[in-house]
This record gives structure tokens, sequence and C-alpha cells, in this order.
């Protein structure tokens, strides 16, 4: 079992069977996965692949974020953290390079790239529902809301715009 892998809980293997699964991923991986989400947060995605059968790359998409795993061993795309999350939001850009043996997904962020390992041949699938993802987040007129809120706060708009995309996100919830 890797780090974050757990004995699942009832109701996990309906729920595991129910969301998109590329590679050799496990119903422990995501017993593992759904401790580390927060609340009314849910998986959409997990792909896991490895090297040689050693080296090990979990990706998993909820529906706020990425998060990726990688064994301690993992070092062909360069030095990791064993962990990391990626919010939706903060994804600029993400593209594929298909390779011999597995996907390199690219994903642009505003701190700087990130570099995944996918199974060969998932990588456009991958992105396909990062993206789909983010727009759903980005319809959600509560998200919206926050995010018009944020902005306010910053000084990145006025209070009459803020006003005005308030009363238009009020009339779609």
């Amino acid at each position: 079992m890797t780090d974050f892998e757990k004995e699942p809980e009832e109701g996990h293997q309906q729920e595991f069977e129910s969301i998109e699964r590329f590679g050799e991923s496990k119903l422990e991986e995501y017993s593992g996965l759904k401790e580390r989400l927060g609340p009314n947060e849910n998986i959409k995605m997990i792909s896991t692949s490895s090297l040689k059968g050693e080296d090990k790359y979990v990706i998993c998409l909820t529906d706020k974020r990425v998060l990726l795993f990688n064994s301690d061993k993992s070092k062909l795309l360069g030095k990791r953290k064993q962990f990391e999350d990626i919010k939706l939001d903060q994804i600029r850009d993400i593209q594929v390079d298909e390779r011999k043996d597995f996907d390199k997904v690219n994903i642009e962020t505003e701190a700087g790239k990130k570099e995944l390992m996918a199974p060969e041949g998932k990588g456009l699938a991958i992105t396909g529902l990062v993206r789909g993802q983010q727009q759903t987040e980005e319809r959600d007129p509560a998200d919206q809301l926050e995010k018009i809120g944020r902005e306010k706060e910053k000084g990145n708009i006025s209070e009459e715009e803020y006003e005005d995309k308030k009363d238009k996100l009020m009339d779609e919830i």
C-alpha cells in the first residue's frame, strides 16, 4: 500500500465504480483520497500509472481541485513533492505530450508549471475532464459570488460593478 491508501469504508466500492478511472486505479487509493477532501467535495476521476511497476503517480480530479500523489521513488520528471493539490481556478493552461509508456500532462498555474505522468493514451481524456470541470466550476453562481466578492475587496472592481454582477448571479440562484 502507498502512503495514502486506506481500507475502504461502506459505500466506497459503489462510488469508486461510478467515477472515471484510468490506468491501475484501486479502491484503496480512492478511499485514501476521500479522506483528504473538503466538505461537499467529490471525486470525479482518478488516474494511476507506474513505470516498471515501481514508481506510482496518481492524479485525482475533484469538483474543486486536482490532487497529485507520487511515490518518493518517482524521479523521471524531476524532483517533486510527494503530495500536492492545485485548485481548478489556478490552472491557466493544460496540455499533453504523448510518450512511449506514458503521457505527460503539463499544467500551467500562477505559481509555475507542473508535469504529471498519466497512463499511456489517457492524457487527452484527463485534460478534457479537467477542462470540463473548470467550466462547470466557473458557471456555479455561488462560486462566482465568492469570486466577485474577493475582487471587490482587492479593489479590482467598483462597488457599482460588484452590485451589478451580484444581482445577475442572484437571479441565477
